[in-house]
C-alpha cells in the first residue's frame, strides 16, 4: 500500500513519523512523506514565540543543515527529510508540499495511487477533495486520518497538553481519528493515554509519547492494508472541548502553577540525542551549536 504522511515542521511529527518508517518499509509499504510548514506568528505573546523557535525553528535552520552538511546520513539515528530521502532511496518518497489542496498534489496522489493518507500536526485545512481522494469506494469513509496531540473529544484545538497541564489532569495522549471538514471532529479509531509529569514541560511530555503514538499509526496502515477500512467511534458532540492558543491569562496562570512550555536544555537534548550517536563528534558538534544559538544570539536571530 502507498501511504501519504502530511507532516507539521515541528520535532515530534518529525520523530513519529521518522520512527515508523523502517517498520511500514519493511512491511512492504511506500510511505510518501509531505513536509508543511507553519510560519510564526508575529504577533503571538512572547511564550508561544519561544515555543515555536525551540520547536520548529532550531531543528529546521540548524539541525536539518548541519546533518545534510555531512558526508552522509548518519544510521542508527533520526533523520533529515533530506538523509531520509538519500538513505531509503526507492523505498519512501520525500516531498515538500505548500498547498495540501492544490488540485496539481491531487492530481499526483492520483497518479501514484496513494490509498491511505495521515495527517501528523498538519496545520492546513483539509478540503472535501483531497479528503474524497482517500474514499476506497463512492460512499465509503475515507482511509485518512488525523494523529492529534489530545485525548478527543475533550481536548480539541491546538496546545491541548498544555490545556491538560492547566487543568490539572493525570494523563494525556493522541488520538487517530478520521479527517472530515471539521476540526478534530470524525470519528475515533484508536487512543494512547500516558501519565503527565509535571517536572518536566509541556513539550517534553507530548514528545515521551512519541512512541506510543507511532504505534496508532503502524497499527491503522496494518488495517488499512489488510481489511481496507477502520473501526471507529463517533465523537460525542456534548463531550467537546474546542481550545484555540493560549492568552495572556493562560499564559500567566501556566506560569503560576510552575507549568513550562518548554525547557530549552531539554530541547537541546532531545535533538542531540534524536539525530547523533551518543558520544560520537557529531553528537558534541551539534550539542555546541545548539548551545551557541540559544545561548548567545538575540531573540530574532532564531525566530
Amino acid at each position: 500500500m502507498r501511504v501519504a504522511f502530511f507532516v507539521g515542521n515541528d520535532i515530534t511529527s518529525h520523530l513519529i513519523v521518522d520512527q515508523v518508517l523502517d517498520d511500514i518499509v519493511r512491511a512492504g509499504h511506500t510511505p510518501y512523506v509531505c513536509y508543511t510548514q507553519q510560519p510564526p506568528n508575529p504577533r503571538a505573546e512572547p511564550e508561544l514565540r519561544e515555543l515555536f523557535r525551540y520547536e520548529r525553528t532550531l531543528l529546521n535552520t540548524y539541525v536539518y543543515p548541519y546533518l545534510d552538511s555531512l558526508p552522509a546520513p548518519l544510521h542508527s539515528s533520526f533523520l533529515s527529510p533530506a538523509g531520509i530521502a538519500k538513505l531509503h532511496r526507492g523505498s519512501v518518497v520525500v516531498r515538500v508540499v505548500e498547498d495540501v489542496n492544490d488540485p496539481a498534489f491531487l492530481d499526483y496522489l492520483a497518479q501514484e495511487d496513494i490509498r491511505a493518507g495521515f495527517s501528523v500536526r498538519c496545520y492546513q485545512k483539509f478540503r472535501a477533495p483531497l479528503i474524497d481522494h482517500f474514499r476506497p469506494a463512492a460512499g465509503a469513509s475515507p482511509l485518512f486520518a488525523n494523529l492529534h496531540p489530545g485525548l478527543l473529544p475533550g481536548y480539541r484545538g491546538v496546545l491541548t497538553f498544555a490545556r491538560s497541564m492547566l487543568h490539572g489532569e493525570a494523563e494525556a495522549g493522541f488520538t487517530l481519528h478520521r479527517v472530515n471538514e471539521e476540526w478534530d471532529a470524525g470519528g475515533v479509531i484508536s487512543v494512547s493515554a500516558g501519565p503527565l509529569d509535571y517536572t518536566r514541560s509541556v513539550l517534553e511530555n507530548m514528545c515521551r509519547q512519541r512512541g506510543e503514538a507511532a504505534g496508532l499509526l503502524v497499527r491503522a496502515i496494518e488495517q488499512a492494508a489488510g481489511e481496507g477500512v477502520w473501526d471507529d467511534r463517533p465523537q460525542d458532540p456534548g463531550q467537546a472541548g474546542y481550545y484555540s492558543h493560549l492568552r495572556r491569562p493562560e499564559l500567566d496562570e501556566l506560569t503560576r502553577k510552575g507549568i513550562a512550555l518548554v525547557r530549552p536544555r531539554a530541547v537541546i537534548d532531545l535533538l542531540v540525542g534524536a539525530f547523533t550517536r551518543p558520544g560520537s563528534p557529531e553528537s558534541f558538534e551539534l550539542g555546541g551549536i545548539l548551545t551557541g544559538v540559544t545561548s548567545h544570539l538575540p531573540e530574532p536571530a532564531l525566530g
